[in-house]
């Protein structure tokens, strides 16, 4: 980073509102030090009163301006540091931290290196949704206007939105920027917040050394630095390689005068395997003289047999002739039986078509004659039924034939009433009524207007046959 983000600067706008902290102190206003511009206090760092330093110019990547809206205490205040060291001063609880978190925040890194909340979201004020932080960074001199970070960061999702100059960015884009600019947050010698001080104190020799130059060195020294110690790297394992080889040869020399002995009679075992390779060499030319031999007997047996091989084939000539016939004839025969047994198959398949159908007829047949013979039974029920329904026809009519006496009903109740067990009663009659009570109830479940007169006839002479003396 810049020289002047080292320690935190104070330009603050007279008319920010910053919220209580958890013991309700209010910020204290600071002491103004030079005229208002543009409505804006501001208190300068450098403690002259002017705004200017030694030098009193901005290096490129400085922070010239910080503007904070809802965040953590502040609800709309800006900044100006100079351009040399900035002080912030004030109680616990009046945001001095916070700007810090703004700046590491604002400058695209995370809050690991804050040593605080975990999310974005919880440094987003009180009751607000959302919260803004805009950083404005010197300029390069070739560079026509200053760097202009803004950042959105939102409550709910934890989700940042960034601005490089009013133009719409990744926090990659600002990742490059401030890198270019030598902006290192993550560096502890360079950016020191108050809860990661500890950690700062338990870093190693080694580790601040990098980190130091990191901060203080152009990049090109980093890499001679990590170059150099490549190199002392490298001659710490030629070294180590260089003792290696030297023990290794020293104890190959002490082996060689072990061996020297071993070694001349190696050279005159040497010398006899020359001589048994030569002989063994010289053995070829006696095995192709005597396979040579074995060649040329083989040759005339082969021409011997060669004569009796054709001497055979002339005479089993027409056997041979007649197994090939016999075997076209064989190959003949196969192709009429593949043919009668593909027709046989489909003469069969047919015969299994024509089964089945006639199953399907007989089984249709049977349930034909099941239904004549169910209407031929129904039917010879019925003509019984009819024959007795026309003989109790003849049998009433009969009855109706013979007409009853007069009954005095009142008469007859009378006697009822008076002695019941003295009224003679005919079995004849009461059978003959039980039997036409039978008569009459099977013609009454035929519902016609012969039958209804027929019952009350019935009726008539049953009363009449009962109550006769």
């Amino acid at each position: 980073m810049a020289p002047n983000t080292g320690s935190k600067r104070a330009r603050a706008v007279a008319d920010s509102s910053e919220s209580e902290d958890e013991t309700s102190v209010q910020a204290p206003t600071p002491r103004r030090r030079a005229p208002k511009q543009n409505g804006l206090s501001r208190t300068h760092g450098n403690g002259n009163g002017n705004g200017e330093g030694a030098s009193g110019e901005y290096q490129p990547g400085a922070i010239t301006r910080v503007k904070l809206t809802n965040f953590v205490t502040y609800e709309n205040a800006v900044f100006y540091p100079g351009p040399n060291l900035n002080m912030v001063i004030g109680p616990n609880g009046t945001g001095k931290s916070s700007l810090v978190c703004a700046i590491c925040i604002g400058l695209g890194y995370a809050t690991v290196h804050l040593g605080r909340a975990a999310k974005f979201g919880e440094f987003v004020k009180h009751g607000k949704d959302e919260a803004f932080i805009e950083i404005e960074l010197q300029r390069r001199p070739e560079d026509d206007e200053n760097y202009t970070i803004k950042v959105r960061v939102t409550r709910d999702g934890d989700k940042r939105k960034w601005w490089i100059n009013g133009a719409d960015a990744s926090l990659k884009n600002v990742q490059q920027l401030t890198s270019s600019l030598g902006i290192q947050c993550d560096n502890l010698c360079q950016f020191l917040p108050q809860d990661r001080v500890s950690e700062f104190a338990g870093l190693s020799s080694i580790d601040l050394l990098h980190e130091t130059q990191r901060a203080a060195a152009p990049p090109e020294m980093l890499a001679w630095h990590d170059e150099l110690k490549e190199l002392r790297k490298q001659q710490k394992e030629f070294q180590l390689k260089l003792d290696t080889d030297q023990e290794t040869l020293n104890v190959q020399e002490e082996r060689q005068e072990g061996l020297r002995g071993d070694v001349e009679r190696l050279q005159e075992r040497a010398e006899i395997q020359t001589n048994i390779n030569r002989l063994e060499k010289s053995v070829p030319f006696v095995e192709y003289k005597a396979a040579r031999r074995e060649w040329k007997s083989a040759k005339a047996r082969n021409r011997e047999a060669n004569a009796q091989l054709a001497q055979l084939e002339r005479e089993v000539q027409p056997t041979l002739q007649q197994v090939n016939d016999k075997q076209d004839y064989q190959r003949q025969i196969e192709v009429v039986v593949r043919e009668r047994e593909k027709v046989l198959k489909e003469a069969e398949r047919a015969a299994d078509a024509y089964t089945t159908q006639i199953e399907r007829v007989d089984e249709d047949v049977k349930n034909v004659e099941q239904e004549k013979k169910a209407e031929v039974e129904g039917e010879k029920v019925r003509k019984q039924a009819l024959a007795g329904t026309e003989r109790k026809i003849r049998e009433l009519e009969a009855q109706l034939s013979n007409q009853p006496p007069a009954f005095d009903a009142a008469e007859w109740n009378a006697k009822i009433v008076s002695s019941p067990a003295n009224i003679p009663i005919d079995p004849g009659v009461l059978t003959t009524t039980s039997r036409e009570q039978r008569n009459t109830r099977y013609e009454t479940s035929k519902p016609n207007t012969a039958t209804s007169m027929m019952r009350s006839r019935t009726t008539s002479a049953k009363v009449t046959k009962f109550v006769t003396p």
